[in-house]
Order: structure tokens, then sequence, then C-alpha cells
């Protein structure tokens, strides 16, 4: 396959609020963050559930209106407050064109779903976002930093590998831009927006330091993955060869969600590579590399 894209890396608040929305608001997703059923409990308190009720309805009904293109496009600073007023500034004409340049469907009620996009933000932002620890944004902003430097030195499939720590993006010649966004509140999830030409690809970033003598959290996902005997099954399965999503629930013999959660484990541990690209099914396979920095981590965890 030919990988002849190009690599970026962007980042501005307005993207952890858009990031910060989908881990609140997308359930199925709950079981598999780190921040968990406790944060959300959390955030739930400071919201009346009528408003709850009714931004999730809003999220049910835009969920295929990604944003993260807009926010890529918008010009100047691109705080949640600065890029709303320049969304809803955008005419209907100018909605449209953007929309259409990335080769996304564009719906007839555009408009309206940006506006009830945008009026649901806004209350999230009041309501949560904009009181978060500083430290979150400032650190997401050094990991950007940071991860420029690397990209400007790493071929575009290495590049995307390293920042998801698995993900190989395939690109049959179509594909002209990957756009890699550093993201901490649906950690370890690596979410994707997928158009012809542009793929926005949001990486797990832990910014914020574990407790004092805790361990740090790569180090608890690797543990956590290896210590299930069907994860060990299925890595002994991918060991030497790629397999299918649907091969490998015929080869273990579990249900496809269970199946689901335990390659999510694996993947937030950095022990599997995904194989994907623009149109084609996603295939699996070992990451040695994990597996070998797991003594160096424990030893430095360890060492008094």
């Amino acid at each position: 396959m030919i990988m002849d894209y190009r690599v970026e890396v962007d980042f501005a608040p307005m993207y952890e609020c858009l990031s910060s929305t989908i881990a609140f608001f997308h359930k199925q997703n709950h079981t598999s963050m780190d921040s968990g059923k406790e944060w959300v409990r959390r955030v739930q308190a400071d919201f009346a559930p009528s408003l709850l009720q009714r931004m999730n309805e809003v999220v049910k009904v835009t969920e295929d209106f990604a944003l993260s293109p807009f926010i890529w496009r918008c010009p100047g600073e691109r705080t949640v407050s600065s890029f709303l007023d320049w969304f809803d500034g955008l005419s209907s004409g100018d909605l449209y064109e953007l929309t259409a340049s990335f080769g996304s469907p564009v719906p007839p009620n555009l408009t309206e779903m940006r506006d009830r996009a945008s009026d649901m933000l806004r209350e999230w932002d009041n309501g949560y976002f904009r009181s978060i620890d500083p430290a979150i944004l400032q650190g997401l902003e050094q990991e950007a930093e940071a991860r420029r430097a690397l990209v400007e030195q790493a071929a575009p499939l290495e590049a995307v590998e390293d920042a998801t720590q698995g993900m190989r993006f395939y690109s049959t010649g179509r594909m002209k831009l990957v756009v890699l966004t550093p993201q901490y509140h649906t950690r370890p999830l690596v979410t994707s927006a997928i158009y012809d030409e542009y793929a926005f690809i949001n990486y797990s970033c832990d910014v914020l330091p574990p407790a004092n003598g805790r361990p740090e959290a790569p180090l608890l996902r690797l543990t956590r993955a290896l210590s299930d005997e069907t994860r060990l099954y299925i890595l002994r399965l991918l060991s030497g060869r790629q397999l299918s999503f649907t091969e490998i629930v015929k080869e273990v013999g579990l249900s496809k969600s269970t199946i689901h959660y335990h390659l999510i484990a694996l993947r937030a541990a950095g022990l599997i590579i995904v194989h994907s690209g623009e149109k084609a099914s996603a295939s699996y396979s070992l990451r040695p590399e994990a597996l070998k920095v797991l003594t160096e981590r424990i030893g430095a965890y360890l060492k008094p």
C-alpha cells in the first residue's frame, strides 16, 4: 500500500472540550476509560437532570456531525468561546462548503445541527469544561509541541503508530493529511474521523502525574492487560500473524462484545497493532516492543 500522506500535530482547548463531551455522553465507553463511571457521577452532580437529557439528545442527533475538521480550519486562538463564536458566525454557504471540502456527506439540516451542537457545547463549557484543572490543557499543549518534533523525524506510518501506541494507518494514495491531536478525557481510547483525503486521530495522553508512590498509567495498563487468560491467548494467536476481528472471535470462541472489550485493553496497553486504512476493516497483530519495556517499567517503579 502507498503511504504518501503527511502527518500534522494540532492542539487547541476546543479539541479537548469536544473530547470531554464524547467521554461523558458515550456511555458505551465508560467502562473502558481511565476516568470511568466515578468521573461521570461527579460531573452529573453539577448539571440539572433535565439539562443533561437535552444535551444527550443533541449528542445523539449530531453524532455524525464531526467537529474536528472545523476546529482544525478555525483561525485564531480556538478557545471554546472563540471557536464557537467563529463557528456560529459561519454563513450557511460557508458551512456547507467547509463540510463538503472534507468529502463528508452534507446533511440537509446542517445549519440546524450546527446551532444545536454549538448551544450544547456552550452549556457543557459553562457547567464543566471551563473549570477543569489547567494542568490538563497545559500538559496537552506541551505534548503537542514534543510530538511535532518527533513527527518531523519519522515516516508517516511510524509517526501515527508511535503516537497512538499501535495504530498503523495505511493509505491507498488518496489520503493527503493525518492530523494527530492529544486528548486526555477519553484515555486510553483512540478515536478518529476519516474522510476521503483527511483523517483526524485523537490519541491518549497521560498529562497528570499519579498520586505519590502510585504506579503510572502505562504500567497499570500493561499489567492489567497481561493478567487475563483470554487476553494472553489472544496475544499468542496474534504472534507472527495478522487476524481480523471476526477471525479472533472464531478462534477464541467468545462473544463479539467480550472480544471487543479484551482488544480495547490490549490496545490501551500498546500490546497489539491495529492495521487500518481509509475504507478497509481493521486487522490485528502482536506488538512485541510493548513487552520489551515491561521489565524496565516495573524496575523503575519498584526502585526506592
